[in-house]
């Protein structure tokens, strides 16, 4: 079971292009309740989400980013908030919210879906709330996107190339 997790988290990748089919309510429940058990600061769990179904909505917040096609090709895209109520420390909900979203990452790969993230909006952060119509202590970290992934994406590339352990770390 470990080596799985572990294979799984060396496996996942961001997937930017999505076919047509749609995701099953079932798999989208499962991807969330990943998330939802993910750590935060003094379980704050400082997190919302927003499911925008709406056609116009994610034409919207398409057309306020720089991944416009990627966001409007996706069969799932989840708004990710802070809840700045729930939370506690800026930098200790984000933190949370990261986790939370790297869950859902990796409960998405097992599923056999594939996910990528937008890290908001290039536009106004207040057209952005408008459309998504945020309560005042809501704020848009990330756009979370998920479906099956395109026959371009749906086999593994080559190995990541990542920098040797030895490069970052150091002891002392």
């Amino acid at each position: 079971m470990a080596e799985e997790v572990l294979q799984a988290i060396r496996e996942r990748r961001s997937v930017r292009a999505f076919s047509p089919e749609p995701v099953s309510a079932s798999d989208l429940e499962k991807i969330l309740e990943a998330g939802r058990w993910a750590p935060s600061g003094k379980n704050t769990q400082p997190w919302a989400f927003i499911l925008v179904k709406s056609k116009a909505k994610r034409a919207a917040l398409a057309g306020l980013s720089r991944q416009k096609e990627l966001i409007e090709s996706a069969p799932v895209c989840l708004a990710v908030l802070l809840d700045r109520e729930r939370g506690y420390d800026r930098d200790k909900d984000m933190q949370g919210i990261g986790a939370c979203v790297e869950n859902m990452f990796l409960a998405a790969h097992a599923l056999g879906l594939g996910a990528c993230w937008v890290g908001g909006v290039s536009g106004s952060k207040e057209e952005a709330a408008k459309v998504l119509e945020l309560k005042g202590n809501e704020e848009l970290v990330m756009l979370l996107l998920v479906g099956h992934p395109a026959p371009s994406e749906a086999s593994p590339p080559g190995p990541r190339v990542r920098r040797p352990l030895q490069e970052f770390l150091r002891e002392i």
